[in-house]
């Protein structure tokens, strides 16, 4: 196994992000299964508050400091060995959801679904031509949206904004080891960062490539990482990014158009915003020594659970034709159930190999079945009995 050689002022430090990670994965949940899953009083209420959508942008926030702790304590002269654990972590749980995905979509059709969504009763007929297909598996390559036809996991968006993120960092590595100074990642990290700011308000404006206009939460995040080192660079460039990140944030919340007459609350969502990336600023500030286990276990679920809980609520939409709370809380736990049981599947490989591109093992031993089953259920909370009810009236047209 390769050893690293780390400078005094890149020593790894756990943060408890893990539950906070958990936690921005619920609220994208609550968001999809609010809008088309539960009654329509509740769907309505819920309406204004894009939880679900605030929290992927914090999520980009966080991974902004997780990804440049992890090439600053690990990578700094390795853009190969970063790039390579990065897809490790991405790729096998997305290429899975994907065919599952896809598995949900013909079992909808096969089962006669009449909801895919409320927007949506079903999806395009040539959905699975060849072309199609293949792209999809694609789709989190930057800018490969532009070719696909129809998304089977429209939260793929999110993950390609990521991977453009995880490309510009492999850049800054390449040419940041370059610098005579061990410093040389840091410096271009927050310069390529400063750099970019402006290009959020072309990009709001409709110029340029749309992932772009995220640049403002990763920047935070970065930035946010190097202010623990205490960097006064990393201080600066924090503080520039929150106006812009806020400015960006007011301008999309602007541009989206209502919904069968709900429009969205720019206050309420601001102020989600706002505690969210409070919430995480002081966590990174927080050192704690207890707990470590449980909260990365939590974490570990965030992935799997963002990704598969689109796969449940297909399935959960084709075999029920009504909207309940019992259903809604059916939805919750089997989410939560699914991405138990698949982490505990996949990630021990995974993370064999991800320790051996890393260098060293970061984690514990992975946690069994059956545990990670029982953390998802209380996770999700007491569940109800199931009971049929009626459609709660006309359903409102209200995107996931």
């Amino acid at each position: 196994m390769r050893q690293l050689h780390y400078s005094a002022d890149s020593v790894y430090q756990y943060r408890y992000f893990g539950g906070f990670r958990l936690l921005l994965a619920v609220l994208v949940m609550a968001q999809h299964f609010g809008a088309d899953l539960a009654p329509a009083p509740l769907a309505a209420a819920l309406a204004p508050y894009a939880c679900g959508g605030v929290a992927v942008l914090v999520f980009f926030a966080l991974s902004g400091f997780v990804i440049t702790e992890a090439v600053d304590s690990v990578y700094r002269d390795r853009p190969g060995s970063f790039l390579t654990n990065r897809l490790l972590r991405i790729v096998p749980h997305f290429l899975l959801a994907v065919v599952l995905a896809m598995l949900a979509h013909e079992y909808f059709r096969l089962g006669g679904g009449v909801r895919l969504w409320r927007s949506q009763p079903s999806f395009p007929d040539d959905a699975f031509m060849p072309s199609n297909v293949l792209l999809n598996f694609l789709a989190i390559v930057p800018m490969a949206n532009r070719f696909i036809d129809y998304d089977f996991l429209s939260i793929t968006w999110a993950i390609r904004v990521e991977m453009a993120f995880y490309l510009t960092m492999f850049g800054c590595i390449a040419v940041g080891r370059r610098f005579p100074s061990s410093r040389g990642f840091a410096v271009m990290t927050i310069a390529l960062l400063v750099l970019l700011l402006p290009f959020s308000w072309l990009i709001v404006h409709g110029h340029g490539p749309e992932m772009l206009a995220f640049t403002p939460y990763f920047a935070f995040g970065g930035a946010l990482y190097f202010a623990t080192r205490r960097s006064r660079a990393g201080w600066v460039t924090m503080l520039v990014s929150i106006p812009v990140m806020l400015w960006q944030f007011i301008e999309n919340q602007a541009r989206i158009v209502p919904i069968q007459g709900i429009p969205l609350s720019p206050t309420g969502n601001l102020i989600i915003l706002i505690v969210l990336l409070s919430a995480m600023t002081a966590l990174a500030f927080t050192l704690i020594s207890r707990g470590r286990r449980i909260d990365r276990m939590l974490g570990d679920l965030t992935y799997p659970l963002y990704l598969y809980h689109e796969v449940v609520l297909i399935v959960i939409l084709t075999v029920t034709n009504e909207y309940s709370y019992s259903i809604l809380a059916v939805g919750f736990m089997l989410s939560f159930i699914t991405a138990a049981i698949l982490m505990v599947l996949l990630d021990p490989v995974v993370t064999l190999y991800r320790d051996r591109v890393r260098g060293k093992a970061l984690r514990p031993a992975q946690v069994s079945v059956a545990k990670a089953v029982e953390l998802s259920l209380r996770a999700s909370g007491p569940i109800p009995p199931l009971r049929a009810r009626a459609l709660d009236g006309p359903a409102h047209q209200i995107n996931g």
